[in-house]
């Protein structure tokens, strides 16, 4: 008994290590898997969803989509029929949104402005991959930053279209087209004002982002998420998030942490 004791002491311990994501298909598999599972909320609406649709909300016979719960935060779709007059499936389920749009940290670089120079992007039928997945294919940096966990919420797919790659701003008079979800879009300025509540954590994404990955933002804009920074403190959930990525991916955003420290 003494020897499987000393055995036992002195075994190695198996930790699972975090790992960065490999893709962007991993990525969006770990925030399900490893950050959101018990976390069912929409980014900017706030509205409830399941990832796995088993009773069939939508009668679609689909069980394994995501699906919005509308009724939970009054949100009410923009455009809820396409152009084509089919409905928009963007409205019932969540994408996952680039806090900060991959245009800003990537749009500048050669291998998206010139992708038709670099023959790594033809693919076989002759055309070009566009500028982002040419950027995503040959730029490890740009990689890395696309599949930051710490840059990806679960937001209403229709409000992931729309916000698109445009600048938030503080919009005053915009009306809101969403129902009860306070979400703002000016489409002739490509201009977008989220909820109060949740600029805090848009303003500490950015901030990271500059820091960890040379997003390059305006000085107008950095004065704003500053002033975000501070009109919404960080959340009790935005320091569970931030430990269940830092655990997920090895790193986690400092600019959260560090408040989450401070409050304990």
């Amino acid at each position: 008994m003494k020897w499987i004791a000393l055995a036992i002491l002195f075994s190695p311990i198996v930790v699972q290590a975090a790992s960065y994501p490999t893709s962007f298909g991993n990525a969006k598999a770990k925030a399900e898997k490893e950050v959101y599972f018990d976390h069912l909320t929409t980014f900017y609406c706030q509205c409830d969803f399941v990832f796995d649709d088993i009773t069939d909300l939508d009668g679609d016979g689909n069980t394994h989509e995501t699906m919005i719960k509308p009724q939970s935060c009054g949100y009410r779709p923009r455009r809820p029929v396409t152009s084509s007059g089919k409905p928009n499936e963007r409205t019932s389920r969540i994408e996952w949104e680039h806090i900060m749009p991959a245009h800003a940290f990537g749009g500048q670089l050669d291998e998206w402005v010139n992708r038709k120079s670099f023959p790594e992007c033809r693919k076989s039928n002759g055309k070009f991959l566009g500028g982002r997945e040419c950027a995503y294919k040959l730029n490890p940096a740009f990689k890395k930053a696309h599949d930051d966990l710490n840059n990806l919420a679960p937001a209403v797919g229709e409000l992931n279209a729309d916000r698109s790659d445009y600048r938030f701003a503080n919009l005053v008079g915009e009306p809101r087209e969403y129902g009860q979800c306070d979400f703002e879009v000016n489409f002739e300025q490509d201009l977008v004002e989220p909820a109060d509540d949740i600029k805090g954590d848009i303003a500490r994404t950015y901030l990271y982002m500059v820091e960890t990955h040379s997003a390059v933002i305006s000085s107008d804009m950095l004065t704003m998420m500053l002033h975000w920074n501070l009109l919404d403190p960080v959340s009790d959930w935005e320091c569970e998030r931030n430990r269940r990525i830092e655990k997920a991916q090895g790193k986690g955003n400092h600019y959260v942490s560090d408040h989450c420290a401070e409050n304990q």
